[in-house]
């Protein structure tokens, strides 16, 4: 538990050292968990009736993700980066229903809550107006469980889980923005390794790529 304190204290503290510029971004998007990848962005017919709101329907009941983030410039192409996220993945459902008219009155679901506390390094490939940039992460990370409520395509928390467990992982990420004054707009694309050091017990790799939209502040 030490080790894994130290770690996360590490991660937080790594981008402090730095004293250039402070911008603050706001993401969120989708996280589809690797074993669905495949079948939520792959499908074979695609093309024959499939929207891109059906797709982004069905990716978002795989898993989504909002989080915060800072950067702090080095130069005009290397940053440090730090920030933290919820990232959830609904993995049951159950459905609760009228016993005289069958209707489903509501829909629980058992839920993967991940809390990764990043730091890392981003480097931009093109310095100007419209930025394209990849970045490198570790991340400290904080699993839990949660009953969830279902409401639409998202969910709200219930009865959040008493035990908690902590993984070291590593992400990797490329994107695109563009400056609109002191804001800015932009997407990316992660892959991320929430577990790679400290699984137990014959414990799954937890993998998942994430596409994300992000607004900066203070560019």
């Amino acid at each position: 538990m030490r080790r894994y304190s130290v770690v996360g204290i590490l991660l937080i503290g790594l981008p402090c050292i730095a004293v250039a510029q402070l911008t603050v971004s706001i993401f969120g998007g989708l996280a589809t968990p690797s074993e669905a990848i495949n079948d939520v962005y792959n499908r074979s017919n695609i093309g024959t009736g499939d929207t891109l709101r059906d797709l982004i329907r069905d990716a978002a009941r795989m898993g989504y993700q909002l989080g915060l983030r800072t950067q702090t410039g080095l130069s005009d192409r290397f940053h440090l980066i730090s920030g933290i996220a919820l990232v959830r993945f609904p993995q049951s459902r159950i459905y609760v229903t009228d016993p005289r008219t069958r209707d489903t009155i509501v829909v629980l679901t058992a839920v993967q809550n991940l809390i990764p506390i990043t730091a890392g390094i981003r480097f931009t490939l093109l310095p100007s107006l419209l930025r394209l940039h990849g970045s490198a992460q570790l991340s400290y990370t904080i699993l839990n469980s949660s009953t969830d409520i279902e409401r639409g395509t998202l969910s709200v928390p219930l009865a959040i889980g008493t035990q908690n467990n902590h993984r070291i992982g590593a992400d990797v990420g490329i994107g695109a923005d563009i400056g609109l004054g002191p804001v800015g707009i932009g997407a990316e694309v992660r892959y991320a390794v929430s577990n790679l050091i400290g699984r137990v017990g014959g414990e799954a790799q937890k993998n998942y790529l994430s596409l994300l939209l992000v607004l900066t502040l203070g560019l």
